[in-house]
């Protein structure tokens, strides 16, 4: 007489289990990867409208003043007035996703600030922002060209 068991061996729910954490960690790294993407463009996309903020309010003399943009290593800071003030209760600072950086800034006559001229809209300090995520290896340049127009690649 021979009995016959119905049901799993513990080989059989390991293996199911080791199968399933593989695909949870597969789908959970492209999704990671896919976050970060999204918030790098985002993080880009902000940078640009901010500069075009200030070049269109500047423009238009709001205020009776010109605006600028600072640019820090994961904040970019919109500013009124001729130069960049850290304690101003008129700035507006928009942070940047904590994986992405602001990894080189060059702009004529060095630092860190864009002053666009009132009515025309130029700016002496054009150059280009690279902005980094070293967990993803991309980067995207923002050009600020003389004529103070705003462009990203």
């Amino acid at each position: 007489m021979t009995s016959s068991r119905a049901g799993f061996s513990v080989i059989e729910i390991v293996i199911v289990l080791a199968i399933m954490t593989l695909l949870l960690g597969m789908g959970l790294n492209t999704f990671i990867t896919y976050r970060k993407t999204q918030a790098f463009q985002k993080d880009t996309e902000t940078v640009v409208e901010i500069l075009n903020q200030a070049r269109a309010q500047t423009m238009a003399s709001k205020n009776a003043t010109q605006y600028g943009v600072h640019f820090a290593t994961s904040t970019v800071t919109l500013f009124a007035g001729s130069s960049y003030n850290a304690s101003s209760s008129s700035n507006s600072s928009f942070p940047l996703t904590s994986t992405d950086i602001i990894l080189n800034i060059t702009l004529a006559g060095g630092g860190n600030d864009v002053l666009f001229q009132r009515l025309s809209g130029e700016t002496s300090q054009n150059g280009s922002v690279v902005i980094d995520v070293p967990a993803l290896s991309q980067t995207k340049t923002v050009t600020i060209y003389k004529t103070g127009v705003v462009d990203s690649n």
